[in-house]
């Protein structure tokens, strides 16, 4: 057998093989309602390690609060901070952090292409308390399109136990030639993804039990290094921006809105990432 076809024989097995974890219905999720500490290590992560190989600096986030297909590869070494503060009163804790380191492994384009994060929780209430390490494993198709299966918050410690499987993929388009002004409109993504956990409906998790849901998002980088985005997490819609600072050390900021439409228990929500992404040679 031709070694291409066993590479993606060998993802679409895997892929397949996630499938019964987020279809899994009737499951009890051990923290209802929790505060989002997940989906805050996401904004930090950013995608900041996702960026396409042939990118020299940090790239700006194409979602907020959800995985994509894009992610981390061998010498690629990335890190973040965030924080989100609930606008609604009746919170007595209103204020939530994390921080998320990772490395990647693999190649994406010639094999798979590892991504492994370390998250810690808590940081406004009980610094460092809780923590996790998570796991994404991406294939390049062609062009801008990648797939990717991943588990969220896959070993855990410090009370937090709420997995998160999820299979996603993810397109990415450059504009070129006289079709748009290029300084104006430079690019989009699609993102769309189903998973269980944190990507559940409103309704499962205030009563406890876990199936597949969807989740996407789109994102159009406006002018170069800065992305506008608007995204379905599974409960609510969250919109945002992402902008690339360069410098001695490049570092993506990315401010987002969070439940927008007031769908989710706990309100609407402001939020702020900072990371960093580093490409050894």
């Amino acid at each position: 057998m031709p070694r291409g076809l066993l590479r993606h024989g060998l993802l679409v097995g895997l892929a397949v093989g996630m499938i019964p974890i987020c279809a899994a219905s009737a499951q009890p999720i051990q923290t209802h309602l929790p505060f989002l500490q997940n989906e805050s290590a996401s904004y930090a992560g950013n995608e900041v390690a996702g960026g396409l190989r042939e990118e020299k600096l940090p790239t700006p986030a194409i979602a907020i609060g959800i995985p994509t297909a894009r992610g981390a590869e061998f010498g690629d070494l990335f890190g973040g901070v965030s924080y989100q503060h609930y606008l609604g009163s009746g919170l007595a804790q209103r204020d939530d952090g994390a921080a998320v380191t990772g490395l990647g492994l693999g190649d994406a384009r010639k094999t798979v292409g590892v991504e492994v994060r370390y998250a810690v929780y808590d940081l406004v209430d009980d610094p460092f308390s809780e923590g996790s390490l998570s796991l994404k494993v991406h294939r390049h198709i062609y062009g801008g399109l990648s797939i990717a299966v991943g588990v969220e918050d896959m070993i855990q410690y410090g009370g937090w136990d709420s997995k998160s499987a999820y299979v996603v993929a993810s397109q990415t388009l450059r504009f070129k030639g006289e079709m748009l002004d290029r300084e104006l409109l430079t690019g989009a993504s699609a993102t769309v993804g189903v998973g269980d956990g944190r990507f559940n409906t409103m309704e499962r998790l205030s009563n406890g039990t876990n199936g597949a849901g969807p989740f996407g998002g789109l994102s159009v980088q406006l002018v170069d290094r800065i992305n506008v985005m608007g995204m379905w997490y599974g409960q609510d819609l969250s919109i945002g921006l992402s902008a690339v600072m360069p410098g001695p050390v490049s570092i993506t900021i990315t401010p987002a809105w969070v439940s927008v439409l007031g769908t989710h228990t706990f309100g609407d929500r402001v939020a702020l990432s900072v990371g960093t992404s580093l490409r050894l040679p």
